[in-house]
């Protein structure tokens, strides 16, 4: 299965398309370096594969992501703080998978499900066939089911990424 889909990613429609997002991460490490995601893994990449920065479409869709992230470890909000909020944007338009777009995944022969289920094997395929083609970022939905996230490939972008800290989380009120 892995070696078809790959194929089928390489030959996936393909948008060129601005990103602008949010993500939410711990003080003091860079927001858009994806080294985090490098060494853990993720949705779209496996441990120890390639940089990939993650962000979501809209704030409330970033503060689910972290609810969601907080639960799975059992753990509450308040032992995830602090969180800054960043707001990150590509400089010019990249390649983008989009896997929101109904076509593409009658072409990779998903659903929804396949997309935001807690098994990540068939995602990070998806992610390292992307990666390992002409794609600079993959648009999904979120597993939280409120709104959309991106995975960036830093290391295949021509510019780097914009990033503005918006604010910092210190207390759950204020998420």
């Amino acid at each position: 299965m892995a070696s078809t889909l790959h194929s089928l990613v390489a030959r996936a429609p393909r948008q060129l398309a601005s990103v602008d997002g949010f993500r939410n991460q711990t003080p003091g490490f860079p927001p858009t370096s994806g080294k985090g995601a490098l060494l853990k893994g993720g949705r779209y990449n496996p441990p120890g594969s390639f940089p990939t920065v993650y962000l979501c479409s809209t704030r409330a869709c970033t503060v689910a992501e972290l609810t969601r992230s907080a639960t799975q470890q059992g753990l509450r909000i308040a032992d995830m703080l602090p969180r800054e909020l960043w707001e990150i944007s590509t400089v010019e338009p990249v390649v983008l998978l989009d896997l929101t777009d109904p076509a593409t995944l009658r072409h990779l022969s998903l659903t929804h499900s396949n997309l935001v289920r807690d098994d990540l094997q068939t995602t990070q395929q998806i992610g390292q066939a992307a990666f390992d083609t002409e794609c600079q970022a993959i648009r999904g939905p979120s597993a939280t089911g409120i709104d959309i996230v991106y995975a960036v490939f830093p290391e295949k972008l021509q510019s780097a990424l914009q990033a503005t800290l918006i604010e910092t989380w210190t207390a759950p009120a204020q998420l």
